[in-house]
C-alpha cells in the first residue's frame, strides 16, 4: 500500500511525500520533507495496513486500545531516521521501522485449537481415531501420512491471482477448512519474521523454506480485500499429511509468491 502527495508546478511533478509497506522484508517506510509529518505518514501507513481478512490494523487498535497505547511507543523507539538530499536543495527525512519483533508481538491476535484436514490416527496402533470419542489427556493423535518426502518449506504459488499481503492471512480450503492461519505457528516465530514470506520472485533455495519445499498452486483468494489464499483439497492433505510438514507451519516456514 503507498500513498503519495504531489506538488503540481506544471509541466513537472514532484513527489514530495509517500509511505510504503516492504512487504518482503517486513519494513515500513514513510518520508516527507517536514520531519514530524515523515512520522505521522508513518504511522498512517501503519494503521491502513490490512491486519487480517476482516480488519486493518487501525481497526484492530480501535477495540484494543491498551495495544494503540503501546504500538505508538514502539514506533517512537524502533523506528530509524535519515536524510536524503535532493538535487533542488531540499531535505527528504525518510522513516524506516522493522514489523518483525516488537511490533508484530504487539498486534498478535488471540489462538484458537486447529483442526487437521486429514484423518487422526491412535498413536499405539495406528487406527483412525473414532469420531466423538473422547481423546485421554495422555494420548496425542497423529496425522494420517499422505506424503512421505520430507520437505524443508512450503511455497504457495499466487501469481496472476488478486492478492493484497496483510500481516496475518489465512490458507483454507475450497471446502472452507482451514489450512494455515495464526493458529498454527509458533508465536515467536510469528514475531521474529511474520507468519509467511512474501515476495514478488522465484524462491530457489531460501533460508525460510529450503532447498525442497512442498509446492502449492493456488485456486484463487478469498475476502473483500482478497487478502486469503484458497488452495485444492487435495493439497489441503498434502500439507497437513504429515508431521514434518505440522512443523514446517509451526516454524512459519511458509512463502507466498504473488504479483504478475
Amino acid at each position: 500500500m503507498k500513498k503519495s502527495i504531489n506538488f503540481f508546478i506544471l509541466p513537472l511533478i514532484i513527489q514530495v511525500a509517500f509511505a510504503e509497506m516492504d512487504w518482503e522484508n517486513m519494513v515500513l517506510r514513510g518520508s516527507h520533507a517536514e520531519q514530524e509529518k515523515a512520522a505521522d505518514l508513518l504511522q498512517e501507513e501503519l494503521y491502513s495496513l490490512q491486519y487480517d481478512v476482516n480488519m486493518t490494523v487501525g481497526d484492530f487498535l480501535k477495540l484494543n486500545s491498551d495495544r494503540e497505547n503501546r504500538l505508538k511507543e514502539l514506533l517512537l523507539t524502533y523506528r530509524s531516521l535519515s536524510r536524503r538530499y535532493l538535487t533542488d536543495g531540499r531535505i527528504e527525512y525518510v522513516y524506516h521501522v522493522p514489523l518483525a519483533g516488537k511490533i508484530i508481538a504487539a498486534l498478535l491476535p488471540e489462538t484458537k485449537p486447529f483442526k487437521l484436514t486429514v484423518p487422526m490416527l491412535c498413536p499405539c496402533c495406528g487406527q483412525e481415531w473414532p469420531h466423538g470419542k473422547a481423546i485421554p489427556e495422555d494420548i496425542k493423535l497423529i496425522p494420517k501420512q499422505i506424503d512421505s518426502t520430507v520437505y524443508t518449506g512450503i511455497i504457495i504459488e499466487c501469481r496472476g491471482l488478486e492478492l493484497n499481503p496483510c500481516i496475518f492471512p489465512k490458507v483454507v480450503s475450497e471446502i472452507v477448512e482451514e489450512v494455515y492461519s495464526i493458529d498454527f505457528a509458533d508465536p515467536q516465530y510469528v514475531i521474529d519474521g511474520g507468519l509467511v514470506f512474501y515476495t514478488t520472485k522465484d524462491v530457489h533455495d531460501n533460508p525460510r523454506v529450503g532447498e525442497n519445499p512442498l509446492r502449492i498452486q493456488a485456486l484463487g483468494t478469498v475476502g473483500e480485500w482478497f487478502t486469503d489464499i484458497k488452495i485444492s483439497p487435495f493439497d489441503a492433505q498434502r500439507i497437513h499429511g504429515s508431521m514434518n510438514n505440522i512443523n514446517l507451519l509451526k516454524e512459519c516456514r511458509v512463502a507466498v509468491i504473488f504479483g504478475r
